[in-house]
């Protein structure tokens, strides 16, 4: 199996008291971000939407989402010519701009944040020429999906910091010295001795965590078949709708396991679908997997969608980003 390390870097969100956050939780005056969430803007001249840097930023921002049922793309890719940026867009959450300089020698980027409203995330591409620039986003495909990912998880748990269900965290807390932030409408269904499931449930979709510890003893496991053997003894915990139907994994498409450094901590992250036994229900996860060293046990938070005949990226990136709240408690 082919893996990377993918380094993560997350702003650290810090809790303010206004009632309009930026992007790093500090108090700001400035308007909400418009746009639905996953939305992009490219500032890009017309006569390139359609050659060189925009058929780039398609490939690049428009490639699938890993691991979904149907096909959804990373972002809702929204190209517009200069003269089109207008106040209409000033506000939007995501904004990338292009711009040629003759004076450059090479093609650089440049990160801002809330410069018309908050949390408003907008990089500045610019270099002596288009060319340059498409081939420097090509370059630098992985950190400019990176950037945006993480602005669209970062407002997912300003939003958990700022409308927390405390009482979640508080008895997840004291009972595997784990901390994790969830919104209000969450609710805990169990916390057996090793494991817990929070969810938000709605009449058409349900949006989950798991999360579950087990002994480390096996240098092996952090490997997908470990990880899937022991995912499948946790989660048949969690019944399904019909009399003897519970969670499983499936096993149409086996679970892709990567690697990503987060805090200066190592994970697993292993992605995949999940079933559910004698009962037609399923759908995608995600679990971030770590190593507590002082305790000696293995940490799974994983986060699932059901969303029957809906676009689900959008539901699986909102409860994932709830795994990058995760903390483990110091002895």
């Amino acid at each position: 199996m082919k893996t990377r390390i993918l380094v993560v870097i997350l702003a650290i969100l810090t809790i303010g008291t206004s009632c309009k956050k930026g992007s790093k939780g500090e108090r700001t005056l400035l308007p909400n971000v418009t746009g639905n969430a996953g939305e992009l803007v490219v500032i890009l001249p017309k006569n390139l939407h359609k050659d060189s840097v925009g058929l780039a930023y398609k490939e690049i921002l428009t490639q699938d989402v890993p691991f979904l049922p149907q096909s959804e793309p990373l972002f809702d890719l929204i190209m517009i010519p200069p003269e089109a940026f207008t106040d209409i867009f000033k506000s939007h959450r995501n904004i990338i701009f292009n711009e040629v300089k003759k004076s450059a020698k090479k093609t650089e980027m440049s990160l801002k944040r809330d410069v018309w409203a908050a949390p408003q995330t907008i990089l500045y591409v610019s270099g002596p020429s288009y060319k340059s620039i498409k081939d420097y986003i090509e370059k630098e495909r992985e950190t400019i999906v990176t950037l945006f990912e993480q602005a669209e998880r970062d407002r997912v748990v300003q939003n958990a910091i700022k409308y927390e269900q405390k009482s979640i965290r508080e008895k997840i807390s004291k009972k595997y010295n784990v901390s994790m932030r969830f919104p209000k409408g969450y609710r805990l269904n169990f916390d057996h001795d090793t494991i817990a499931w929070i969810s938000f449930e709605t009449p058409l979709t349900s949006q989950g965590i798991i999360l579950y510890t087990f002994p480390y003893t096996d240098k092996n496991t952090f490997t997908v078949d470990y990880l899937l053997k022991k995912r499948n003894e946790f989660v048949k915990t969690i019944e399904g709708p019909s009399k003897g139907s519970y969670m499983i994994t499936s096993e149409v498409i086996k679970p892709e396991l990567t690697e990503m450094m987060y805090k200066n901590r190592y994970y697993a992250v292993m992605r995949g679908f999940w079933d559910v036994y004698k009962h037609p229900m399923g759908g995608p996860f995600i679990s971030h997997i770590t190593l507590d060293e002082e305790r000696q046990r293995v940490i799974v938070a994983e986060a699932y969608v059901y969303a029957p005949s809906k676009k689900k990226r959008n539901y699986l990136r909102q409860v994932e980003a709830l795994l990058y709240t995760l903390e483990i408690i110091k002895p």
